[in-house]
């Protein structure tokens, strides 16, 4: 996969990001580094930055010196995934809940020597996912293991770890690469890697898909490129992707964004009967989350707020927020997905026509 493939090796590899990388480089220098928290959205190169930092400082120690713990998996699964992951059979014990096994194996490992280092480091993912409980055990073991063990900390969402966490931590924030070029720069370079002949109008339509994500754009221009490929004659040797190339590969894995764009032009035309039978399709059918589907409807709003705008404008598009808002919260103890959102809807609607 070109992800992996052209994923950066060191830090000064990573786009983008020239102030994080400045200040992690000077601790490197240093043969040494705080805990951190690596925020920012999805795609801006947080995880790819761990393992960089990591492979500068370990070298070929790198393995046996970090332990990555994804913590989404682990709250999906709990015991299952405990009990499978061979990093920690040892600690297993099916008398044990899982929260229990976990403290005990973090404790465990930010305890033990590190190999030709003088600190061993323990990266969670998607941090923000991890319980209350578990966060407020991993503060005691910071302190206690300060000696042995650094802690990084990486989330799209600083405000779901918890503030004795974040205050022990170095915050460091990831820019949207939409702000600057990083993002068409690394796109322009990866295609010119591997032969591809990317339009200007193939390259805007993918930075409009990706959203700033480098991994999907990166993901995007490979399905494309492959696609590309299989229509390519003998005497064509480069492949060329243009707007039409680019959606078609995104028709089907942008699904959900789609069917959120038209739920609100329906919305915004007042066809009641037409949102609900989108709604019912893409819970009842497609079993997507209330929650993954407010999120798709927000983007899809933000997408039509206009740079400029009058003060009624604005006036409402925040009222379509405060719905937002009160779904949001309504949807987090809700039986029924589809009640909440058919009613935000409506509520927009309304707003809409000036009712």
């Amino acid at each position: 996969m070109w992800t992996e493939k052209y994923r950066p090796k060191s830090l000064e590899e990573i786009v983008g990001q020239e102030v994080v990388v400045k200040r992690i480089q000077g601790f490197v220098k240093e043969k040494t580094i705080p805990n951190l928290l690596l925020w920012g959205q999805k795609g801006t190169g947080k995880t790819s930055l761990v393992y960089a930092l990591a492979k500068e400082l370990y070298g070929e120690f790198y393995d046996e010196n970090v332990m990555l713990i994804e913590t989404s998996d682990f709250v999906e699964q709990r015991k299952k995934w405990l009990k499978e992951d061979k990093r920690f059979k040892f600690f297993y014990d099916e008398q044990k809940s899982a929260i229990d096994i976990f403290k005990e194996m973090i404790r465990e490992y930010a305890a033990l020597s590190p190999i030709n280092a003088t600190f061993k480091v323990l990266f969670f993912s998607n941090a923000d996912f991890l319980p209350v409980n578990a966060q407020q055990a991993l503060r005691r073991v910071m302190e206690r293991s300060s000696k042995t063990c650094r802690f990084i900390f990486v989330t799209t969402k600083p405000a779901g770890v918890i503030p004795a966490i974040r205050s022990r931590c170095l915050n460091l924030h990831f820019t949207h690469l939409d702000k600057s070029s990083a993002l068409e720069t690394l796109i322009r370079s990866i295609a010119g890697e591997e032969g591809v002949k990317l339009t200007e109008g193939g390259l805007k339509t993918l930075k409009q898909y990706a959203r700033g994500d480098a991994g999907a754009a990166i993901n995007i221009l490979e399905a494309a490129a492959t696609a590309a490929a299989a229509t390519t004659t003998a005497s064509s040797a480069t492949k060329s992707v243009d707007e039409t190339r680019i959606e078609e590969v995104v028709r089907n894995a942008f699904f959900q964004r789609k069917k959120a764009e038209e739920l609100i032009d329906l919305a915004f035309a007042s066809r009641h009967k037409e949102v609900r039978a989108g709604l019912e399709f893409m819970i009842k059918e497609e079993r997507i989350g209330g929650k993954e589907i407010l999120a798709e409807i927000h983007e899809a709003l933000r997408r039509k707020m206009k740079a400029e705008m009058t003060v009624e404008e604005s006036q409402k598009f925040a009222r379509l927020m405060l719905y937002e808002g009160e779904a949001d919260f309504q949807l987090c103890d809700s039986l029924n997905a589809l009640i909440h959102l058919e009613m935000m809807i409506m509520k927009m609607s309304k707003v809409v026509r000036g009712l």
